[in-house]
């Protein structure tokens, strides 16, 4: 049978000076013209950060969490911003029922009663977006605070009409944001449907008046509004209206962590991940194993490319589901995960076909969080992601000011026991995977990406497509890429028919997959290259990604 095939892809002119890629073209353009006022990478990443939480407020918002790698070019030095978030200081191991199964929520955790860890006042975590990207400013950019928030502040206050993509995301949780009464005032039209986009007629005008005046509180009193200020306070109010465990007691005590990076090498390329409990140990340690196969050999183009790939994953999401948590509290084998020694005994599992997962995770990757890289014109280097961590986060929004809760205690395992178990003051095990890659010993690269647990997949596999495949940027961003954490294995069907049924034959449980402008099965990768010529970018397709610079 013969039937249409769909092409996408996305072109970008070089930019010589600056550059910065954001999952929305209004973010992207943000952070150009701060770079064109004379802004560094940090100023302009973290000015796009702030108008994401506008411009895209499914993915991220200023109450959620962050990780954040800078490499400052001057000093030689990389450094690595954890912000994510803290469980409530009352929080306890057992303070979720579990009810049995496996939940369909964004992690294959025990299933709660009422959900309460994937949504509504109990599933908050306290926030660290506002200290970790003040801080970023504070310590690494050249601008000020207020200098690079008033960019989300006008947006917020002179409004914005609604794209297919806001309009999607929208009506995908109507009832979801409907059933929060203030949440629905903030997010929907007339308090109970969609914006909507342009079509025959010109679009609706958004705004988002509380918002805007919470953010220019922020840019005037600094992060002490958010976490000791009138805002901490409404956060309080909140949580006793619906339940919640933060009290201004757990603001004030948060910390913004800074430490160097996880490093690593894929053939020719140095590598800096984040560090502890985030996705960076569990992408270096699959880039370890496929470093023990010939480059030949791995790419998404045969059917043993995709196995190798498909192994390689799971052995390390089964270590990572067995062994990872907060690096301040869980004893983790953090250096021999990512060392050659490990990757050469997982390799020798592969070759002898005894790689299977011991442990099959279910769950499904849901689209959640946002990206921003940026590189200036003295090679100073971001990669910067922030999220809501589901989509729609906690779908809570604090009375008054705007501001939409992330739901980062679904971060925890629910069941007591486990290094990712709950523990008052402890933070949980996220997907981030921000990256910074260097040739030479010179800035080269930043990639990141949003999408649930499939970022912790789809960084090494472009990577790998990158320096094995040897085309473009943008190819290997674009290339067809599998998921799997021990289980199914999903699978874009663009890799053919032939390839889905080979890889069957060698024994993974196939799930194919059709990518469109509406999933999210793989991740939405984004990056930045440095070349002789100038700076390159790599954007996902089927998505809103785009790039900005000069």
């Amino acid at each position: 049978m013969i039937r249409s095939t769909l092409s996408v892809t996305k072109r970008t002119s070089l930019a010589s000076r600056g550059m910065v890629v954001a999952e929305h073209p209004r973010g992207a353009e943000v952070g150009a013209r701060i770079l064109a006022r004379g802004g560094n990478a940090v100023d302009a990443a973290v000015a796009t950060a702030f108008a994401m939480t506008v411009v895209e407020p499914f993915m991220s918002t200023i109450a959620g969490a962050g990780t954040m790698l800078v490499h400052l070019a001057k000093r030689g030095e990389t450094v690595a911003l954890d912000f994510n978030g803290m469980a409530p200081l009352r929080a306890q191991a057992m303070m979720y029922k579990t009810i049995g199964g496996v939940s369909e929520a964004l992690f294959p955790w025990p299933n709660v009663e009422g959900q309460a860890n994937v949504y509504g006042h109990r599933s908050v975590a306290v926030p660290g977006s506002v200290a970790g990207l003040a801080l970023a400013v504070e310590r690494y950019g050249t601008m000020t605070l207020a200098d690079v928030m008033a960019p989300a502040i006008e947006i917020a206050r002179s409004g914005l009409v609604p794209d297919w993509y806001l309009a999607l995301k929208h009506a995908q949780h109507l009832e979801e944001l409907a059933a929060f009464p203030e949440t629905a005032r903030a997010y929907l039209r007339h308090g109970r449907s969609i914006h909507r986009p342009p079509s025959m007629q010109p679009g609706d005008l958004v705004r988002y008046p509380d918002l805007a005046e919470s953010l220019a509180l922020i840019a005037k009193e600094g992060p002490d509004a958010f976490y000791r200020g009138a805002i901490a306070q409404a956060i309080e109010q909140e949580m006793v209206r619906g339940g919640g465990l933060i009290t201004q007691r757990d603001l004030a005590a948060y910390e913004v962590r800074v430490a160097l990076p996880v490093t690593g090498r894929y053939r020719g390329l140095d590598l800096a991940f984040s560090p502890g409990a985030t996705g960076g140990v569990t992408a270096l340690e699959t880039l370890n194993i496929l470093a023990e196969f010939p480059s030949a050999k791995v790419g998404w183009t045969s059917v043993e490319g995709l196995h190798l790939r498909a192994c390689a994953i799971k052995r390390a999401f089964r270590d990572r589901f067995e062994h990872l948590g907060d690096a301040a509290v869980v004893k983790a084998p953090w250096e021999r995960l990512v060392s050659r020694e490990h990757a050469r005994a997982a390799a020798h599992e592969i070759r002898t076909g005894r790689s299977g997962a011991r442990r099959p995770r279910g769950g499904r990757t849901l689209d959640c969080t946002t990206h921003v890289g940026a590189i200036d014109r003295q090679r100073n280097m971001v990669s910067l992601t922030n999220t809501a961590v589901s989509l729609w986060g906690s779908r809570v929004v604090v009375k008054g000011t705007g501001i939409l809760l992330n739901n980062g205690m679904i971060w925890f395992d629910p069941e007591p026991g486990k290094a990712n178990s709950i523990a008052g003051g402890k933070r949980g095990l996220v997907n981030m995977v921000p990256t910074l890659g260097f040739k030479g010993g010179k800035p080269y690269l930043t990639i990141g990406a949003p999408g649930g647990r499939a970022i912790v997949s789809a960084i090494p596999q472009v990577i790998a497509n990158f320096v094995d495949g040897r085309g473009s940027l943008q190819q290997a961003v674009e290339a067809p890429r599998l998921h799997t954490e021990g289980g199914d294995v999903l699978v874009s069907t663009r890799v053919g028919e032939a390839a889905l049924a080979g890889l069957a034959k060698r024994g993974h449980t196939v799930v194919p997959k059709e990518e469109s402008y509406s999933t999210l099965n793989f991740a939405r990768p984004i990056a930045i290259r440095v070349t002789p010529k100038g700076l390159e970018a790599g954007l996902e397709q089927f998505g809103m990604a785009w790039a900005a610079g000069h």
